[in-house]
């Protein structure tokens, strides 16, 4: 029986603080068995004792330390290099970076492939003469790539090919990459001066695929938890060396590097793709790097790909890709590395920022620092010392870099950085031609965003005197000027519309959220969205607040670079629309102190309007309006026009499958990597959750709602708490909810399943028990839900029918990356259903990223028993 891991944790704190062995990353180092239990359950292993570094990463990383410890026995066992020669060059890498550990491993290793006692001392002391000619070759290449990889020669390269034929070469190269990782590594971990009590074989090891990131990864973002701390930094001095390379200049290099010849033919992708793991790469790359390493290593190439993902997944809940990305350059400037510098600016453009975000960007980390954070600073230095003195790094340094971010945010950096000097070593090892396109979209699973045209609308729009006839009469406001995304909805929910109309106005004028502030969060949820409508008028609402020009040119600008009172409620926003899970209950804490509970709780309710409008806007395509964005609209509407009552739609839908369904979408493979056992895990986990807010009683909320509203008590949380803390705001979204069901009642399985898909895609474990309850509701046994969500979580879909197919891919589309959504894509799903059920599903589908980013910005409990059930 596997000890219960937090158990162990706890066991590995409490032998802390009794004296056992600290590093200045408060790394704790444990024993064998204990860092086996924190470990994934391995497939196969052969009884090893642990590596010291795997004994202290285990607790904090135990995914990557697996994935790591898979790594390091491909490296040291698979590669096609002559054994002693292939540890000739670790022993020489770790030499050139002063890293006593990994040179102590590498004679070891060496040891045992047979190495003379004299042999090895000419290693040494340097003297080579009796070693063969191509065994120099290698060595001084292993010693040039740690110290200078960008000074490689075609030269140099090429003996390795003459003399080891291009896969040995090519294997040289990856073994130099994981070596100037590993020692960084280790330095951060503060053991480079240290050796094993006893030599060490490679580990031998199997983890499951399961246990581990294998699949393409989905998303950038995560959670940064850096914050302020309360501490006195200071400003860190760049220094003339660094200055001494320009912005212009470093992008003529990039212009180079695009014109460069790779020092190897680079494999076509079928040659590749037949010699990797299934699900690894589910689509073909055009990235330069993985066609070299997966076309002439795969052996090496794969485990460390796996330890990327791993890691990556691992830390992300720490780990910002602002911050990371930044990192990632300092690093590739440090050691002039054009190729991955070109990538940074790719991904920074996969996750959402414009030419002129990444410029200038870009620009300041060249030539000028004084605009970011001191704590970004002093991380920017760090990066800088590791690439170029990593012998240099010391105590101190990991010691204040934990004191500066907390010690999961610090360890992350350490790692992330140690791991960045193994892909500027392959880049600069074969001179990687850069791709003059962005070729990160497809490994991010992402479309790359086209230009919408005005032309192309979803919904014809009727004009503004057309869509006040469709909607309910007013007893005032008739006649403004009307947003067209209300009259593109006009066309088929006109009381939706009108509901939709109340709701703008009121989190645009009654929200309790200073209005400079809410105009700032909402420009960052819509550039989160890439909506370019909501930004506008975002913009428009921040000027007539009284913001000044320059206080939108800052906003618009580099986030490093948003005043420091805007850092925690901006980023606050981006994180609950990009990666809601992730956002660290201190961060929702510092809020709730600084601004209070009822503003706290307009901000989740601002985010969830954000993303629902957001979606409304590129489902339906719709443009500016062409006098500029309107303002909002104050409008009364007839008694009855909406409804405020409790509607609870007719239990209905169809249960039916076909055995013999053909697909009609392809769902990819990282979607079916969550197996149904573990989301139902994470169910039971969300029932156990303790709100980020007291939870109110159905009396102390009933006062609060109008009479229609107070007629039906719930004990449904997320309702208790939108009610309690910000009433009007809620009142407004249930009552266009619930207009919107009375107009058009939908069928409630496919709804259902429709919203299950959603909540899937973004990891919202509350609503998804609620799709199971509602389902319940809807006629379906416990059995038949079960089946159906397994289905849903599968990536076989074909036992639905094509039209259910269709919508729930684009209920994923729309969910992971709205930005996607064409009219062609709206119009296949309106032939399927006709206009009107169409755009209520539609809208039905809008609505989810509401519910969604309320659940998980409250972090709701999910409660045991069915609050559905009258």
């Amino acid at each position: 029986m596997r000890y219960d891991p937090c158990l162990v944790h706890s066991l590995c704190r409490k032998a802390a603080i009794m004296g056992l062995q600290k590093m200045g990353l408060d790394v704790v180092t444990v024993s064998d068995q204990q860092a086996w239990e924190l470990l994934p359950e391995p497939v196969s292993r052969v009884s090893q004792a642990l590596p010291l570094w795997a004994r202290m990463l285990a607790t904090d990383l135990p995914k990557s330390t697996a994935a790591l410890l898979q790594l390091d026995f491909a490296q040291r066992t698979a590669s096609p290099v002559d054994p002693v020669l292939r540890a000739a060059m670790r022993w020489t890498a770790a030499d050139a970076n002063q890293c006593h550990y990994a040179k102590t491993v590498a004679e070891n290793d060496a040891l045992e492939a047979g190495i003379s006692p004299q042999t090895l001392e000419e290693l040494r002391s340097g003297d080579l003469t009796g070693w063969a000619v191509g065994d120099r070759s290698a060595i001084s290449f292993a010693r040039q790539m740690s110290l200078d990889s960008a000074g490689t020669s075609d030269a140099q390269f090429g003996e390795l090919v003459r003399y080891f034929g291009e896969r040995q070469a090519a294997s040289m190269v990856l073994l130099m990459a994981y070596a100037n990782f590993q020692d960084r590594m280790l330095r951060c971990l503060g053991i480079a001066d240290r050796v094993e009590p006893a030599p060490l074989k490679p580990v031998e090891v199997r983890f499951d695929s399961e246990s581990l990131q294998v699949h393409s990864p989905t998303s950038l973002d995560g959670a940064s938890d850096v914050d302020d701390r309360g501490l006195e930094v200071e400003p860190v001095e760049v220094g003339a060396d660094w200055l001494g390379v320009g912005y212009e200049v470093l992008q003529d290099r990039l212009q180079q590097q695009r014109e460069r010849p790779t020092r190897l033919p680079i494999p076509d992708w079928e040659t590749c793709a037949s010699q990797l793991p299934e699900g690894l790469m589910p689509r073909p790359s055009e990235i330069v790097w993985y066609r070299i390493v997966f076309g002439y290593a795969p052996e090496l190439a794969v485990p460390f790909e796996i330890y990327m993902r791993t890691s990556g997944a691992e830390t992300r809940p720490h780990y910002d890709r602002i911050l990371g990305g930044s990192l990632f350059w300092i690093v590739t400037r440090s050691v002039n590395c054009p190729y991955c510098m070109g990538h940074c600016e790719m991904n920074w453009e996969v996750a959402g920022m414009d030419s002129g975000q990444i410029a200038e960007h870009s620009r300041r980390l060249a030539e000028d620092w004084s605009s970011f954070s001191p704590q970004y600073q002093h991380a920017f230095a760090f990066g800088r010392k590791l690439s170029d003195t990593p012998w240099l790094v010391d105590k101190s340094d990991t010691k204040e870099l934990r004191r500066q971010f907390g010690h999961k945010l610090a360890l992350a950096i350490c790692m992330q950085t140690s791991r960045y000097h193994y892909m500027v070593r392959i880049s600069n090892g074969f001179q990687l031609t850069l791709e003059n396109e962005n070729v990160f979209y497809d490994y991010w699973n992402q479309v790359r965003p086209s230009a919408r045209s005005a032309d192309d609308l979803t919904v014809e729009l009727p004009s503004d005197e057309e869509a006040w006839r469709l909607l309910p009469e007013a007893i005032s406001g008739a006649g403004q000027p009307l947003p067209n995304w209300a009259k593109a909805v006009a066309t088929q929910l006109p009381r939706t519309a009108a509901a939709m109309l109340s709701l703008d106005a009121v989190h645009r004028l009654n929200s309790p959220i200073d209005a400079t502030l809410l105009a700032k969060q909402r420009w960052v949820i819509a550039n989160a969205n890439r909506c370019d409508y909501s930004k506008a008028v975002a913009l428009s609402d921040l000027r007539a607040a009284g913001a000044s020009e320059q206080a939108v040119e800052i906003l618009v600008g580099d986030p490093l670079c948003w005043p420091e009172s805007d850092q925690r409620p901006l980023e606050f926003a981006r994180l609950l629309t990009l990666a809601a899970p992730t956002i660290p209950d201190s961060l929702f804490s510092e809020l709730r102190a600084e601004y209070g509970d009822q503003q706290v709780a307009a901000m989740v309710l601002l985010a969830a309007y954000g993303n629902f409008q957001d979606r409304i806007l590129h489902g339906l395509n719709c443009p500016v309006e062409e006098t500029g964005p309107l303002p909002p609209l104050e409008i009364e509407f007839v008694p009855g026009a909406l409804r405020q009552s409790a509607i609870m739609p007719e239990e209905n839908g169809n249960d039916d499958y076909d055995p013999d369904g053909v697909p009609v979408v392809t769902v990819d493979e990282a979607w079916g990597a969550v197996s149904y056992d573990e989301l139902q895990r994470r169910l039971d986990e969300q029932r156990s959750r303790t709100a980020r807010l007291p939870i109110p009683s159905w009396e102390e909320v009933k006062a609060k709602l109008p009479a229609e509203m107070q007629a039906n008590p719930t004990r449904i949380v997320w309702s208790l708490v939108n009610y309690g803390y910000a009433p009007e705001l809620a009142i407004a979204w249930t009552t266009t909810t619930r207009t919107h069901w009375d107009e058009c009642p939908g069928e409630r399985i496919l709804e259902e399943s429709l919203f299950w898909v959603q909540t899937r895609a973004v990891e919202c474990n509350y609503c998804m028990g609620h799709c199971e309850m509602l389902l319940d509701v809807a006629g379906l046994d416990q059995d038949s839900i079960a089946k159906r969500t397994r289905l849903l979580s599968g990536t076989d879909w074909s036992m639905f029918p094509p039209s259910q197919q269709r919508a729930f891919a684009f209920a994923k589309k729309l969910t992971s990356a709205p930005w996607e959504i064409t009219a062609a894509d709206y119009r296949e799903l309106e032939d399927d259903y006709g206009p009107k059920q169409w755009m209520s599903l539609f809208w039905w589908l809008c609505r989810g990223l509401y519910m969604t980013r309320i659940s998980d910005g409250f972090q709701l409990p999910l409660e045991s028993q069915n609050v559905f059930q009258v």
